[in-house]
């Protein structure tokens, strides 16, 4: 081959690299999700897809009829994502699928809360410190105190399902000072100034979502793959 040949081959070979790297750059650019936009370090995954190439691993954000749930965990399950801090690595999420259990107790007799919310949270997703613990207590009987002396309040499931606030979530006495004999616990981080939350709010703290947070990491290994993940 001469050396112009060579040259020329060199050259297209570049611009094809260059059109290919142009092209993944355009497909990976910001996307909005309702009212959010969705960049890296997230992959934005479309209604009718179900994996990316874009963002990191276990960044991805699956938009569902406008809105944005992190998909990392298995879809029922699923975080619904209420806003996302670029500047600090957090975002605020809610377990909404727990708001189903009431919704549905009127007619189809109440679906007791059994699993911690954190037992779907998994790296690279910590959940922030600042967060209250909104405690659920599925009790065998109506405790023998007034309910109002440790902050108890009745949910929608009556007697059998109690609720209070508790401390911070990385407080691990929480789960010693606000035992209850008879009773097991449920522990769901909520957003809130401790003192100042009222646990007859269940709902909408709920709703409100609570502060997750990342470590931006330089070694993050990019999305590839199916996104479903079928982790307990």
């Amino acid at each position: 081959m001469s050396p112009t040949s060579f040259l020329v081959l060199c050259l297209s070979v570049s611009q094809v690299t260059a059109n290919v790297l142009d092209d993944q750059g355009a497909s990976c650019s910001a996307k909005i999700c309702g009212n959010l936009t969705i960049s890296d370090p997230f992959g934005f995954v479309s209604e009718h897809a179900t994996d990316t190439k874009c963002g990191r691993l276990g960044f991805e954000v699956h938009c569902n009829n406008s809105i944005p749930y992190l998909g990392y965990y298995r879809r029922k399950y699923r975080f619904r994502i209420l806003d996302i801090f670029y500047d600090n690595s957090s975002l605020i999420v809610a377990d909404i699928h727990k708001l189903e259990d009431f919704s549905g107790s009127e007619s189809k007799g109440c679906h007791v809360l059994t699993a911690n919310t954190s037992s779907k949270v998994g790296l690279p997703f910590l959940v922030s410190p600042v967060n209250l613990n909104l405690i659920f207590y599925r009790c065998n009987k109506t405790p023998e105190f007034p309910l109002q002396d440790r902050g108890l309040v009745e949910t929608k499931c009556a007697h059998n399902l109690l609720v209070r606030i508790g401390g911070h979530y990385d407080d691990s006495s929480d789960y010693q000072q606000f035992s209850v004999e008879g009773c097991r616990t449920t522990l769901v981080p909520v957003l809130g100034i401790s003192g100042k939350v009222n646990a007859s709010s269940y709902e909408q703290l709920i709703s409100d979502g609570f502060l997750l947070t990342w470590q931006s990491s330089p070694h993050s290994i990019p999305v590839g793959h199916s996104s479903e993940n079928n982790a307990p």
